[in-house]
C-alpha cells in the first residue's frame, strides 16, 4: 500500500470513485461531488492537498483546503473502499494530510459528516477528532460547474 500526494493524472480516477460513493450524497439539492476542475486545481495547489492511498489502484483519498490565513484546514473528503476499510488506510490518508498541513503552519483542523453516522464519527474520534455541535448544512451554488 503506497500512500502519496495526487497527481493530475489521478483525477480522473478520483472523480470517477467520488461520483459513485453513495456516502458522498447529501441531499437531493446539494452537489455530491467536486468537479474535475476543482479537483485539478486542488491537486497542483499549494496549499491545498489531495492524498491517495493506492494498491494497483486508488482505494482511498482525502482532499483538504488550507485557509493560511486562519491556519485553519477543512477536511473535504476521506474515501476508504470498503475492502480496505478497518485496516488502517483511513488513518494513514488523515495522517499523511496532517503532516503535510502542520508542514505549512495549520494550527486547526475540521471536517463534516453525518451526524448518524457512527462509524465515521467513531473512527475520527479515535484519530484525535473531537465532536462538534450538530449544524445544518447549508450551501449555495454560484458557479456552472457546481450542479447536481
Amino acid at each position: 500500500m503506497e500512500i502519496r500526494e495526487a497527481v493530475v493524472g489521478d483525477v480522473d480516477e478520483i472523480w470517477n470513485i467520488g461520483k459513485g460513493v453513495e456516502e458522498f450524497d447529501t441531499t437531493d439539492e446539494v452537489v455530491t461531488f467536486w468537479p474535475k476542475y476543482v479537483l485539478r486545481d486542488c491537486v497542483k495547489s499549494e496549499s491545498d492537498f489531495v492524498v491517495v492511498a493506492e494498491e494497483g489502484k486508488i482505494v482511498g483519498f482525502v482532499i483538504a483546503n488550507y485557509n493560511a490565513t486562519f491556519r485553519k484546514a477543512v477536511i473535504e473528503n476521506v474515501f476508504v473502499d470498503a475492502e480496505f476499510r478497518g485496516s488502517g488506510v483511513g488513518k494513514k490518508l488523515v495522517d499523511s494530510v496532517t503532516e503535510k498541513l502542520v508542514g505549512i503552519g495549520c494550527e486547526y483542523i475540521c471536517l463534516l459528516t453525518e451526524s448518524d453516522n457512527k462509524d465515521s464519527i467513531e473512527f475520527y474520534k479515535k484519530i484525535g477528532f473531537n465532536r462538534g455541535i450538530d449544524c445544518v448544512w447549508m450551501d449555495k451554488v454560484i458557479g456552472s460547474g457546481f450542479s447536481k
